[in-house]
């Protein structure tokens, strides 16, 4: 375990995650019951290409000023104190219970992701996850290659139409669902054949990551993570 610690790939997630599940040219990264404090390591930085956005702090500073009194705007510096390190990965990692994370950015504070969040970038150093409560569910999904690729979060509430980005997205559902009439399993990938609007059946609230052949949206990636700590699904708190 101290050689996996130091040694930056996916084998320190890949073996804390418990279990990998590998198709479609993708690997996920899977734990469906975690007891409560169980802790997840991470340090995984992409050997191919680490994108960095110079207009993070524009999009932090747009923000604020459209939601002045918003919770974003009362975690400014710590957020944009994250801005100058978090980088975009290859891998999604979606929430389906409540995690704490911990890492060396940002300085003093912990990140708290709630059932329905998702992160699509790298903290910096080693990261540790906590499940803050028994049953804890979450996913890390990628590219085989390694190929950092556009990513669209759908957060169903409730079942709902689907219309996917184009013909060969992949999808991972957080929980089992059904896609129309073809039962998709919990964190296995899913391949997109056509491209209709189809329902998918869910009996509780479900995170979908989609996947699809084109370069990664950083600016959406930011703007989506803000987003979520509006809505609550993301808090920043003291460690």
């Amino acid at each position: 375990m101290y050689q996996l610690a130091e040694t930056q790939d996916s084998r320190i997630a890949q073996y804390s995650f418990g279990r990998s599940i590998s198709q479609c040219g993708m690997t996920v990264f899977s734990c469906t019951s975690a007891r409560e404090g169980k802790k997840i390591f991470g340090n995984d930085p992409d050997p191919t290409t680490e994108i960095i956005l110079d207009s993070t702090d524009d999009i932090v500073s747009a923000h604020i000023a459209a939601n002045p009194n918003g919770k974003v705007a009362s975690y400014e510096s710590i957020i944009r104190e994250c801005g100058y390190t978090y980088q975009v990965h290859y891998r999604t990692v979606s929430f389906g219970s409540t995690w704490k994370s911990c890492s060396l950015k940002p300085a003093g504070y912990s990140i708290i992701y709630h059932n329905g969040a998702h992160t699509n970038f790298r903290f910096p150093g080693i990261n540790r996850l906590t499940s803050l409560e028994s049953g804890g569910i979450v996913a890390c999904s990628g590219y085989d290659s390694k190929e950092s690729t556009g990513r669209k979060i759908h957060f169903l509430q409730e079942t709902d139409a689907f219309t996917p980005q184009g013909k060969g997205s992949i999808i991972v559902p957080m929980h089992d669902c059904w896609y129309h009439q073809q039962k998709l399993a919990q964190h296995f990938p899913f391949p997109i054949s056509e491209i209709d609007t189809v329902q998918i059946t869910i009996d509780k609230p479900t995170v979908i990551v989609e996947f699809y052949q084109e370069e990664p949206d950083v600016a959406a990636f930011t703007t989506s993570w803000l987003n979520q700590i509006e809505d609550g699904l993301i808090e920043i708190v003291t460690r």
